[in-house]
């Protein structure tokens, strides 16, 4: 059983996208779907969730637009932005706005997971006033200020993850099953995520404790 599910609103004009997403994230969330940026803003003013996961382009209510109405109305919910353009600087500048990152389609459903659950973890601390938004936003610009673009998306994404993800690992002792059910992953599309960052689950276990994750 899952607990603690975490509402979350998907933003697509296109159906099958919808679709794909719900059947990604409900196993473990409470899904709202909106085929556009006005149906977003409605359901927003009527439900409260934690992370909108919305595409860019869009008629009428742009993913741009709705991300500067989420953060003057609804500060605390996390905003992660869906292109299939690979249009980077128009992502940056979303982030810039408030946006808590962005995922190119195509894209795999791992990854999804994944930023989402990055995303309520962010959201989970900043509503708990357990960290400093300001001066971790002052050192990732610092940090990313000399690399292009892509690379310090990139960069920034694949040290966020690792660091996520051995964060959790540790929490755990190397549990892959608790750690999955925590974090709101399958246990399966943890352990893909982790070989694909390089992370053992073995290296977090206690000397004494026994194999079996």
């Amino acid at each position: 059983m899952i607990e603690n599910r975490a509402r979350i609103l998907v933003v697509d004009d296109k159906e099958n996208m919808r679709a794909l997403l719900r059947d990604i994230l409900a196993t473990r969330h409470d899904v709202t779907l909106a085929a556009d940026g006005t149906a977003a803003r409605a359901s927003l003013e009527s439900e409260s969730y934690e992370v909108v996961l919305t595409d860019v382009r869009m008629p009428g209510l742009d993913g741009f637009e709705l991300v500067r109405l989420v953060k003057e109305r609804w500060p605390l919910i996390e905003v992660v932005m869906m292109t299939a353009f690979a249009s980077v600087p128009a992502a940056v500048d979303a982030i810039r706005q408030g946006a808590y990152d962005y995922i190119q389609k195509p894209f795999d459903p791992d990854d999804v997971g994944l930023v989402v659950t990055r995303a309520l973890e962010r959201h989970r601390e900043r509503a708990s006033a357990s960290s400093s938004p300001a001066a971790s936003q002052a050192t990732s610009e610092s940090e990313l200020a000399g690399l292009s673009y892509r690379e310090a998306l990139a960069s920034a994404r694949d040290r966020g993850s690792r660091d996520y993800l051995s964060a959790l690992l540790k929490a755990f002792g190397g549990n892959v099953s608790r750690a999955a059910e925590r974090a709101g992953l399958e246990r399966e599309s943890l352990h893909r995520l982790l070989r694909r960052h390089g992370i053992q689950a073995g290296v977090f276990r206690d000397p004494g404790q026994s194999g079996g994750d």
